[in-house]
């Protein structure tokens, strides 16, 4: 009897513990706090590497994103030739992966979307251009 008595409180202590210590745990992000931006239109781009960067054009409108261009710039500034981009050969689908990420983008409001696996440099510079972009328009 004393054996199974001190089995339950072990249990209950054991209980205890482990919710004290999970709740402890729990998560304070607030990324699910909905942000509400100035109305305007925002450039934004991302760092410039060897072979160009990304800009990223954000349309806001009720404070709420309704149009995102997204652009692949030459290390000249000049931007890309998507037909060169279909996914042909090395090259990634840019002229596609564009408007997906972008519709992904304003469907969720906000940039932070997965990458796309086949142009992962790509989707985070355009990813950065549009978080630069809309902390312009806070």
């Amino acid at each position: 009897m004393v054996k199974r008595v001190t089995k339950v409180l072990l249990a209950v202590l054991v209980i205890a513990s482990l919710t004290v210590t999970l709740t402890g745990c729990g998560s304070s992000d607030n990324s699910n706090e909905e942000v509400t931006y100035k109305d305007g239109t925002y450039i934004g781009e991302s760092e410039k590497r060897e072979f160009g960067y990304e800009e990223a054009e954000v349309t806001i409108e009720g404070g709420k994103i309704t149009n995102i261009v997204l652009k692949r710039m030459t290390p000249d500034g000049e931007e890309v030739d998507y037909d060169e981009w279909t996914g042909e050969g090395d090259r990634p689908n840019l002229k596609q992966f564009r408007v997906d990420l972008a519709e992904e983008m304003i469907e969720k409001q906000s940039y932070e979307v997965d990458a796309i696996a086949t142009a992962t440099e790509t989707s985070e510079g355009w990813k950065e251009a549009v978080k630069n972009s809309l902390e312009q328009a806070k």
